[in-house]
């Protein structure tokens, strides 16, 4: 029920705002939906993110999916059939965890060493025979660092400088000027050591960290939408549920009063509800079938079946409807053909006398009928009218039109 009224489940679909239906595969019992495993939300159409609650129960990294959730490790790290992660010991593989010499295993992790008087190189993995950094006479001139590679001392420089061989400085490169492909899509911001990049709101940084590419907000979790996300270039938008609609944070959803449109949705009251509106009207009046326009109760528009069908005494108005407009038509042509011939007749034979291309029958007033009857020739005027074959009938103003004659009181005239 709601405000005492009993509803319906898709009348309660309807006040819900969910579009007569449960999304995400829920499934509508009485007047509820009962959500999948992973769903919540009155229509199921909130996605529940299970590792904002105790990580989902992952011992390291939880990814929240739509509908679900799924458990990772960190590098160095395997996860077992019980989302427990344990660690890889890389030093017992074939390759000695890459190590050259001596490998040691720790938690996540491993590195590897050389036997004295060897030193590890700047791979992490080779060893040098001895350490060039200190015993090479040149490379106290590192200004920054030395480093052991291939059996031989190099002067490390920091990221965003250049190594001068001649020199032996670490000289700045800058890089908005030296690599048209950096920072592309976005803002170079040259400076000491590495240049700067700003991509700008909705956009980051690629694998790279040269380019400036779109950020997918809504499959990285970071915008916030109470309900629903779309991504766009550079951008997100978060959208909601009918009845309700996007509040000022611009991510939670919330109840809109549709009362409160111009125009109003409702002819006469309305009353705002969660995520839905309910038009009602005053006395001696009903809702129509739309639910938002009152009539006189008894003069309501009938609406339409469920199956959007009209009902059987819909069907026989119709067809009685259908049949009289039949029925007029046919007797408007019969009653239209019937003067047309009648009217042709008379008008070809007043033009056959007119012209002299027949003879002159007899032309009479008929009282009676106030009309001019035409005998043909040869016949009683008055006893054998009746008989002539064939006869015809005019009206005075008809035959005045024609000059046959322009006395109304005449009797009878020889054409």
């Amino acid at each position: 029920t709601v405000d005492g009224v009993q509803c319906s489940s898709l009348d309660f679909l309807e006040i819900e705002g969910c579009n007569k239906m449960c999304y995400n595969g829920g499934a509508l019992l009485s007047t509820s939906c009962q959500c999948l495993q992973g769903f919540t939300g009155s229509c199921c159409e909130l996605d529940v993110d299970e590792c904002a609650n105790a990580n989902g129960g992952c011992q390291q990294q939880c990814t929240n999916e739509v509908g679900s959730f799924k458990c990772d490790c960190f590098e160095g790290f395997v996860i077992n059939e019980m989302n427990i992660c344990k660690d890889i010991d890389e030093c017992t593989d074939q390759n000695n965890g890459g190590c050259e010499s001596l490998c040691m295993n720790y938690y996540g992790s491993h590195a590897c060493g050389c036997l004295p008087p060897k030193i590890l190189e700047m791979d992490g993995r080779t060893c040098a025979s001895e350490n060039h950094c200190a015993t090479h006479p040149e490379a106290v001139n590192c200004t920054h660092g030395c480093v052991i590679h291939n059996n031989q001392f190099k002067c490390e420089c920091p990221e965003g400088y250049r190594f001068d061989e001649k020199t032996f400085q670490c000289n700045d490169i800058d890089e908005c000027q030296s690599d048209p492909m950096f920072c592309a899509g976005g803002t170079c911001i040259s400076g000491t050591g590495k240049a700067l990049c700003e991509c700008g709101i909705g956009r980051g940084l690629d694998s790279d960290g040269v380019q400036c590419i779109d950020v997918n907000e809504c499959k990285a979790g970071i915008s916030q939408c109470s309900h629903t996300c779309v991504n766009r270039n550079a951008g997100h938008v978060c959208l909601c549920p009918a009845g309700m609609i996007v509040g000022k944070d611009h991510k939670t959803c919330e109840d809109e009063n549709e009362c409160l449109r111009e125009p109003s949705p409702c002819s006469h009251s309305c009353k705002d509800l969660e995520g839905s509106y309910a038009c009602s009207c005053p006395l001696n009046m009903e809702l129509e079938h739309d639910n938002r326009t009152c009539c006189e109760i008894g003069k309501c528009i009938r609406p339409l079946s469920a199956e959007g069908k009209t009902s059987g005494s819909d069907k026989l108005i119709i067809t009685i409807s259908v049949i009289a407009v039949v029925v007029v038509a046919v007797l408007v042509v019969v009653i239209w053909r019937m003067l047309r011939r009648n009217l042709s007749t008379s008008e070809k034979v007043l033009r056959a006398i007119k012209q002299g291309d027949t003879s002159a029958p007899d032309v009479y007033y008929n009282p009676n009928s106030e009309s001019m009857e035409l005998e043909t020739r040869g016949m009683g005027v008055a006893a054998e009218v009746a008989k002539a074959e064939p006869y015809q009938t005019f009206h005075r103003k008809n035959v005045k039109s024609y000059g046959i004659t322009d006395d109304d009181n005449a009797i009878s005239k020889d054409l």
